[in-house]
């Protein structure tokens, strides 16, 4: 819950719903976390793989043991049962409630929003999604806002494979039983496994081309997790062994360019107060 000190939005506050990327709830999350509550915003941010029975430290098992639409999948599940728990609170203003998710937690917060109820989610705000786990619905029902730093080449081959417009094998897809029906279902280790998926970028157009509320919004001098910290252009080794790969990794943002970022979340959330 916000602090005494917090900027006061409302008797009971709008509550922000925090999906972890990857690598659990890192200093994105929990920058987020606390800018939120400093904003008058209550938060709810929890570690998937904890709640699971995963003790860990550090990120080596989960970045050489499981794939992305497993992390998604776990994920998902948990964001979902936060949100159903979220919504039966009487601290909260549950019929102000919004989703956040980076990278894998981008991901499961746009398919969050093909799920939730409008009368309860106002917006979710997918951040950095990857184009492959769990796939992306074809339908969502509440508005949605794509967010990249346009240097965001977190896990690319190449300097400029871009997070946003990047497609890699259907076969790094497989649908989850809790999602709503999307790209996953046409596209995954089981269905066209040699195609190719379709860019996040490309999905949101599709999406916003059908009357469907999607916007996106892309920060220069950004990267990965634009609250990370300062930009940090260095390199990621996926796997283990001779069958390890060095990706670019490419994270975080300037300074003023969080600043912005944060400013922009609060002005969705205040977008709907009298």
């Amino acid at each position: 819950m916000p602090g005494l000190l917090a900027t006061r939005l409302a008797d009971r506050p709008p509550l922000m719903i925090i999906a972890h990327g990857g690598n659990g709830p890192g200093k994105a999350e929990q920058e987020l976390a606390r800018r939120m509550n400093a904003l008058g915003v209550a938060t709810l941010l929890f570690d998937a793989y904890e709640m699971n029975g995963f003790r860990y430290r550090g990120t080596t098992l989960f970045l050489t043991g499981t794939s992305n639409e497993s992390r998604q999948r776990m994920i998902f599940k948990a964001t979902l049962g936060a949100y159903e728990w979220a919504r039966r609170q009487d601290r909260i203003d549950t019929s102000r409630l919004f989703i956040h998710g980076l990278s894998n937690g981008g991901s499961v917060a746009l398919n969050m929003a093909a799920v939730v109820d409008p009368a309860h989610v106002r917006m979710v705000f997918a951040e950095g999604p990857s184009p492959t786990g769990i796939g992306m619905p074809d339908r969502i029902r509440v508005p949605l806002r794509l967010v990249f730093g346009k240097l965001d080449n977190y896990g690319g081959r190449t300097e400029d494979d871009w997070m946003y417009t990047r497609t890699d094998p259907c076969a790094f897809n497989r649908a989850s039983p809790l999602t709503a029906p999307g790209t996953a279902r046409h596209c995954s280790a089981t269905v066209n496994p040699s195609e190719m998926t379709i860019s996040p970028q490309a999905w949101g157009e599709q999406l916003r081309a059908t009357g469907q509320p999607v916007e996106f919004r892309f920060y220069d001098n950004a990267a990965h997790g634009l609250l990370i910290g300062p930009i940090d252009r260095g390199m990621r080794v996926y796997g283990s062994g001779p069958g390890a790969q060095v990706r670019y990794g490419w994270i975080g943002a300037g300074p003023e360019v969080a600043d912005r970022y944060v400013e922009d979340l609060i002005a969705a959330i205040r977008a709907g107060y009298p």
